[in-house]
């Protein structure tokens, strides 16, 4: 894993949104990609026994009516748990993962929703879980 990456992993998105803040300036409303929203369907902070399955349910909408796709991925960089976990069904609004059987009590999982809109630029908004270790 490159040392940089829990910084460059946003490049792609943040200078797509600065271009499509650009377009605002100059195109018509509905010439220009706007992002979507990202929401938890769910409370943020949820809390779980080691070995448990976590249910993680999000939705996404368009402003603009693009197609948007979802990703469900670990910031493993902001846990306090030391291992990864896998994620089912990462690319839809509903997932899971199985909280590890060697997670301490006290120990955090954060999942991060990610929604990435069809339009040009392509647009990403996100929303974070912190899962706590019962």
């Amino acid at each position: 894993l490159d040392v940089a990456y829990p910084q460059t992993r946003w490049v792609d998105v943040l200078q797509n949104d600065f271009a499509a803040r650009a377009d605002w300036c100059v195109m018509p409303y509905d010439k220009a990609n706007h992002a979507p929203t990202a929401k938890l369907d769910h409370p943020q902070d949820l809390n779980a026994n080691a070995g448990s399955m976590v249910k993680l349910n999000g939705s996404a909408k368009d402003p603009d009516g693009d197609e948007v796709t979802y990703k469900w991925w670990q910031y493993f960089e902001a846990d306090t748990y030391d291992g990864k976990v896998t994620v089912d069904n990462a690319d839809k609004a509903r997932a899971s993962f199985k909280v590890p059987a060697d997670a301490k009590p006290g120990s955090t999982i954060h999942m991060i929703l990610e929604a990435t809109d069809s339009g040009v630029p392509k647009l990403t908004r996100y929303q974070r879980v912190i899962v706590t270790v019962r």
